[in-house]
């Protein structure tokens, strides 16, 4: 495959300048560098398609709460459980742990945000995710890596919520005109059209405000500039001063827009909805919270996301 022949993208643009890193630089890291280890978060089925050599399959399950610990799927698994995954790829407190996955990096951001709220330090993504790393003209390959060493996993800092809005935040924050509760779902979802396998009700969380995650990136999965990202924030009148929570189906999609608003853009008080619609809605048909049931949006076009992009 041909190097496909693209400008210097700065990093230093954004706040956290160091959370997010080329293609190149990372094949750089991976080959040279001691105490790295390249998790790749994709289903097993496509990891074994083509990944890059030296570098891991992780997915949801290994990061999610098991099963029986709520009536409902999707929340984050306890920080015990995620040491235990950690030490299983070999990881340690010291570990640089390189994150890439498809969908522009959608799943990586969401192992990305459980890691920085339960304390580790040392992590940054590719950007463009695995189809970046292709575009890039970089190898992949089929052969799976020798299974890594397990160690006894310890969080270098204590937990940390600063990034984690729970289902009672959301109540308080929907009363609250300091918080912004956003809806980063695809617009059929947020129109109340559709309803994935999860959910228990259409419709959306009590708020007007309204971004689909996948504004904040590129036609070829990377992050759009800093410039780009302020001004569609500023177009759907979205303030830098408040408390935002944003939520989706699951806190995946969430979890991206967390990222770029707190990493890349550096604003404060940044808060993904763990539970998200899943929570919501089940909390909803049982009449403990509210929920909003709009019609079909002015359009009439049905969203294509796959159940899976949560």
């Amino acid at each position: 495959m041909n190097k496909i022949l693209t400008s210097v993208k700065d990093y230093t643009q954004y706040s956290n300048s160091g959370i997010l890193i080329s293609p190149e630089k990372a094949s750089k890291i991976i080959t040279s560098a001691e105490g790295v280890v390249l998790l790749d978060v994709r289903t097993s089925a496509d990891f074994k398609t083509g990944h890059i050599e030296g570098s891991y399959q992780i997915w949801r399950p290994d990061f999610s709460a098991s099963k029986g610990e709520y009536e409902y799927n999707g929340m984050r698994s306890t920080r015990e459980k995620l040491a235990e995954t950690l030490g299983s790829y070999g990881i340690t407190k010291d570990t640089y742990v390189v994150l890439i996955s498809a969908d522009s990096n959608l799943d990586a951001a969401r192992l990305w945000w459980l890691m920085d709220i339960y304390g580790h330090e040392k992590i940054t993504l590719v950007d463009g995710g695995i189809d970046g790393w292709k575009q890039a003209g970089l190898p992949v390959v089929t052969e799976l890596s020798p299974e890594p060493k397990t160690v006894v996993y310890e969080f270098p800092r204590g937990e940390s919520t600063s990034k984690l809005a729970t289902i009672e935040d959301v109540k308080n924050g929907i009363k609250n005109k300091d918080v912004v509760i956003l809806d980063t779902r695809s617009n059929s979802e947020h129109d109340g059209v559709v309803q994935f396998k999860g959910a228990f009700a259409k419709g959306r969380i009590p708020s007007e405000n309204y971004i689909e995650w996948n504004k904040m990136v590129n036609k070829d999965k990377t992050f759009k500039s800093r410039e780009e990202i302020e001004s569609i924030l500023t177009e759907n009148g979205i303030p830098k001063d408040k408390t935002m929570i944003p939520y989706c189906q699951a806190g995946v999609r969430s979890a991206h827009t967390t990222f770029v608003l707190s990493e890349l853009l550096g604003w404060e008080n940044i808060k993904n909805y763990d539970g998200s619609w899943i929570e919501w809605s089940y909390n909803a048909v049982n009449g403990k919270v509210e929920l909003e049931k709009p019609g079909l949006s002015e359009s009439g076009n049905l969203s294509t996301l796959s159940p899976n992009k949560r």
